[in-house]
């Protein structure tokens, strides 16, 4: 009796480490908060002193990639970090959003109904708020801006807050956040494109085409998918459609389940017993143990997924890398009289009050009109008031709206305008969320 209750509770922990990925992904984003927020400011600090000049002269360096006079791929510094690496985000973006919409909180209907219409929400009136602004000026393009959320912020602001927010808010905030990833994704593809050349992009769907098949015939080496997903992302590059999305259409081919039988189940569960010494040694006997049996299927199906092998070597170099080495390379705004003072410009005024009132109002009202009609179910013992506060934290939309910014716009000073304006923005979003959060009704 002594002897095989540690032996259930270390079976237990194992199973608990390896087949619940939502709190890892919660760890991970929230530590990359606040690596952003580290970033942000020194590369604000830098932009403003005597280092600015070299940094930015350091960023427009050109990085070529070429086959004798034949240059296949032309960039600066900066250019890689946001065309390129920036690829390696919305793979994870990918991955993150097929893992969800499979087996997530997205998963089934009734979880999905809830962070689907509050995203919408979320989407449609700051881009309402926005267009008031804007309407007829040509900084109209800038509309999709203030419609993203920073669920890395966001998810650090929740680990301040610890206990004080419920855990099905931390859920409903997170899967919301993957929804909203996945508008901006179809607005960026769709509304941001430029001049399409249909030559590329024929080329692009004959390798979305191969990557189909990869997946239908079960081919399970992640590497042989990086590799033609190279191939897509050239293609999209020069396709006109711009390049990242093609991190999201791998990622979408990546293999979640596996085909698998007993046979190759109960070799799985044996070689796990040699390793930890939690398993009888009688297969015949985890029969019987229907749930025991359900967890080790489960177990044995995340540690195997292709999926979910890409997502622990990906999530990690994309948030406490690339992120925060895109946050260096695109919030150096030089603070100086016409900076300031295009703070009550149009452009700011849409993303500031987009953000803050958009985003919040527009999930709140939406997730509020749709459990009224009984089409979504708010959780148990969270009230409107609830929702709103959590919902002003989706108001720190920083990666995502930057990113957005630097397709919207050509014109430099709409761009230094937008990205002061959504730091401001997500500054205060994310301190009033904390504060109204941390304290009681």
């Amino acid at each position: 009796m002594t002897e095989k209750q540690p032996r259930t509770q270390s079976r237990s922990t194992i199973f608990k480490r390896i087949s619940n990925p939502f709190n890892e992904f919660i760890r991970i984003e929230g530590s990359s908060g606040y690596l952003l927020l580290v970033a942000t400011l020194i590369s604000l600090l830098t932009a403003n002193s005597s280092l600015g000049e070299p940094i930015t002269y350091l960023l427009h360096a050109p990085i070529q990639f070429h086959i004798g006079n034949v240059f296949l791929l032309d960039f600066n510094i900066e250019q890689f970090v946001n065309d390129g690496l920036m690829t390696i985000f919305f793979v994870v973006v990918g991955l993150e959003i097929k893992r969800e919409l499979i087996e997530g909180e997205l998963s089934t209907k009734q979880q999905a109904m809830l962070p689907v219409i509050g995203a919408l929400g979320g989407m449609f009136f700051p881009a309402i708020i926005y267009l008031s602004f804007n309407i007829g000026k040509e900084s109209v393009s800038g509309w999709a801006i203030p419609t993203a959320t920073d669920i890395a912020f966001s998810l650090a602001i929740i680990q301040l807050l610890g206990k004080k927010v419920p855990l099905s808010l931390k859920v409903f905030l997170t899967a919301l956040a993957v929804v909203d990833d996945l508008g901006a994704i179809i607005v960026i593809a769709f509304f941001y494109a430029e001049q399409l050349y249909w030559l590329y992009l024929f080329f692009a769907l004959l390798v979305t085409g191969v990557l189909f098949l990869m997946n239908k015939f079960n081919v399970r080496n992640v590497f042989l998918y990086l590799l033609v997903g190279i191939f897509l992302w050239i293609f999209f590059h020069y396709s006109g459609i711009h390049a990242t999305i093609s991190g999201v259409v791998l990622a979408l081919f990546i293999p979640l389940r596996f085909k698998n039988d007993n046979s190759t189940f109960f070799h799985n569960l044996k070689k796990v017993k040699d390793i930890s010494g939690a398993l009888n040694e009688n297969p015949a006997t985890l029969k019987s143990e229907m749930r025991e049996k359900e967890e080790m299927r489960h177990t044995f199906h995340f540690m195997d997924s292709p999926l979910n092998y890409l997502l622990q070597k990906l999530h990690g170099t994309s948030s406490y890398f690339i992120m925060p080495l895109f946050a260096f390379c695109n919030a150096g705004i030089k603070l100086d009289f016409n900076t300031i003072h295009n703070l009550f410009s149009p452009i700011s005024l849409g993303i500031f009050f987009g953000l803050l009132l958009g985003k919040t109002l527009g999930i709140t009202l939406t997730t509020f009109v749709s459990s009224k009609f009984g089409i979504t179910q708010i959780p148990i013992g969270v009230s409107t008031y609830d929702m709103f506060k959590i919902n002003l934290l989706t108001g720190v939309g920083f990666t995502m709206s930057i990113f957005v910014t630097n397709l919207a716009f050509n014109n430099l000073a709409y761009i230094e305008t937008a990205k002061l304006s959504i730091i401001i923005t997500s500054l205060t979003a994310g301190v009033l969320g904390y504060v109204l959060n941390s304290t009681k009704k």
